[in-house]
């Protein structure tokens, strides 16, 4: 009996431990550092063919995301933003241009009890960014 008790408690204890991690920081000197923001480029664009391509989210009891995990940064914050840059990197991926040009976004959102599916579609032109 007393070794189920000694091992009971051992087991709570080890239970409510918990990991601790610690921060340190401080403050770092600002570089004297000045960016031109003044860049002409010109933009070479083929209306021959365009760029579409498709992503889709499954949200699953509204925390458990699944779906494509490489992304352009061009959105954030916003229903179907995730879904929209992984498709704009999609359709970009392997192409060779550096930006879609008039782009249009499809977003659909599809609410389930358990589940809610995100899908963003793109299409538009490529464009390479050729500067002078």
């Amino acid at each position: 009996m007393k070794k189920w008790t000694l091992f009971l408690v051992m087991i709570i204890a080890l239970l409510n431990t918990s990991c601790k991690s610690s921060y340190y920081g401080g403050y770092a000197a600002t570089p004297n550092l000045t960016i031109n923001y003044n860049v002409e480029a010109d933009l070479k664009l083929d209306t021959t063919k365009v760029l579409q391509a498709s992503s889709t989210t499954s949200v699953i009891f509204g925390f458990m995301k699944f779906g494509d995990n490489t992304f352009s940064d061009a959105f954030g914050g916003n229903v179907g933003d995730r879904e929209k840059s992984a498709a704009t990197y999609k359709a970009l991926n392997g192409t060779g241009f550096d930006i879609i040009v008039n782009p249009k976004y499809l977003v659909k959102v599809r609410k389930g009890l358990f589940i809610k599916k995100i899908t963003a579609t793109v299409a538009g032109y490529g464009a390479k960014v050729i500067l002078k």
